[in-house]
């Protein structure tokens, strides 16, 4: 931990069984935090002793399945004039270290900052993107309310507090756990969740945060059932709003609902058009009903979209980030099936370019520069697939038929002799060789292998 000129910061956490977590995100935030608070719920494996190489105050709060009683255990110890609350499984990107230490100025009067959650998906590539309110002036009044997805913004209005938008990225992988991690999680955050709609029944971000609940345990109907009674609230300002609409056109998306969804992501467009999420389910929609052109065009409004979503923020409250080269290999699948040769080859050496080499890209960049007749890139890419997957015969031929268009009759005589190696009985490849040495001028040899 270090001292500097600038205000102080205390970094709060509450933890339970953190072990395998718990370094990585304190290691993000060392250089930045003045006090490192845990408040621990109960760990019995080595979460402490962890804690405690960081310097980190260890207090200890019994679980009353009350998340915001818990973090308001934590900031009730922070001495700083800065506040940052974070999980054990999530870490500050390094790229935001010196952005956030700039936010440390004295204010006047509190202050509250909106944060960028990056959480990563199961699938460990792309990422949901939803907004935070994590730092915030320390001593003003602001405190956590709601047992669960619990928030400091109803308090910091309650006490006139500034809410400022910042560049801040906080990397979230919780959401990329599978089996019995995941399995708990869900089941302890659905008991909080139905006490907390059964104690408010009205209101709305009891019934969408429980609808996700239900969502993700793929009990769609009762997810149905929370979100329409979400939107029928009416309580959400349009960013919001526009996040509820495509979560519950996701759920009818999984139904079968398809014209539904459509609908529902229109009202989203409307109300914002700087998102992914709703164009991302277009191109879901498209893809079933195999409108390819339709597809086609989502995503390229998302892949235009991607760069300034990532710069400035979404204009809605959760949305996708998906990886270049994945909306990259999408188009250059559709642009191979609609034969659009020259793009879908641009798309592939676009994904190959955001990734490391795939045999299936590079198997359809191959069939696109093989219709464009661009010999020099196909035999390199046939030379990387060669490297991935051996001497595969059928890369062979290829090779040889592409260096006797060529008129590289040497070139593909060798490549047919090595084909002939690995499968001496082909009778098609004995042909291809005689062939070579007809067109050479062998014709002693070209009836050697007839």
């Amino acid at each position: 931990m270090t001292n500097r000129p600038n205000k102080s910061l205390s970094v709060c956490l509450i933890v339970k069984n953190e072990e395998q977590m718990l370094a990585d995100c304190l290691k993000s935030i060392e250089t930045l935090a003045d006090q490192i608070v845990i408040v621990d719920t109960g760990s019995t494996d080595a979460t402490i002793e962890i804690a405690k190489r960081f310097n980190a105050e260890i207090h200890h709060f019994d679980w009353i399945d009350d998340f915001a009683a818990a973090r308001n255990e934590s900031i009730k110890y922070a001495t700083g004039d800065w506040v940052l609350w974070i999980d054990a499984d999530e870490r500050l990107s390094q790229d935001s270290v010196e952005t956030l230490k700039a936010l440390l100025k004295f204010e006047k009067k509190p202050v509250i900052y909106t944060i960028r959650i990056k959480n990563l998906k199961e699938d460990g590539v792309n990422f949901t993107l939803s907004d935070a309110h994590r730092l915030f002036t320390n001593h003003r009044g602001i405190e956590f309310t709601g047992k669960i997805h619990e928030q400091v913004s109803p308090s910091a209005r309650k006490v006139g507090a500034e809410e400022r938008p910042c560049a801040v990225v906080l990397d979230h992988l919780g959401y990329s756990f599978s089996g019995e991690e995941k399995t708990k999680k869900q089941s302890r955050n659905r008991k909080i969740l139905l006490a907390e709609v059964e104690a408010n029944p009205d209101n709305a971000y009891s019934h969408y945060t429980l609808g996700h609940n239900y969502k993700v345990d793929g009990e769609l109907e009762h997810a149905k059932r929370h979100y329409q009674i979400a939107m029928k609230l009416k309580q959400f300002d349009s960013s919001m709003e526009a996040s509820l609409l495509n979560a519950y056109a996701d759920t009818l998306f999984e139904m079968g609902r398809l014209d539904d969804v459509s609908q529902l992501i229109q009202k989203s467009l409307k109300l914002h058009r700087l998102q992914n999420a709703a164009h991302f389910l277009s191109y879901r929609v498209a893809m079933v009903k195999k409108d390819l052109n339709l597809a086609i065009q989502a995503l390229l409004v998302i892949q235009e979209q991607q760069t300034k979503i990532l710069a400035s923020g979404s204009d809605i409250s959760t949305d996708i980030e998906i990886d270049k080269a994945t909306i990259s290999r999408a188009l250059g699948d559709l642009y191979l099936q609609t034969e659009q040769w020259v793009k879908a080859a641009e798309s592939y050496e676009r994904c190959l370019r955001n990734s490391a080499d795939s045999i299936p890209v590079l198997r359809n960049y191959f069939k696109a520069l093989e219709r464009l007749e661009d010999w020099p890139l196909a035999l390199d890419v046939l030379g990387k697939l060669i490297q991935a997957e051996g001497e595969v015969p059928a890369y062979i031929n290829a090779i040889g038929t592409i260096l006797l268009r060529m008129e590289e009759y040497e070139g593909a005589l060798n490549i047919y002799l090595r084909l002939n190696q690995i499968q001496p009985d082909d009778e098609n490849t004995k042909r291809k060789i005689a062939s070579v040495y007809a067109k050479m001028g062998h014709t002693d040899k070209a009836q050697e292998w007839l």
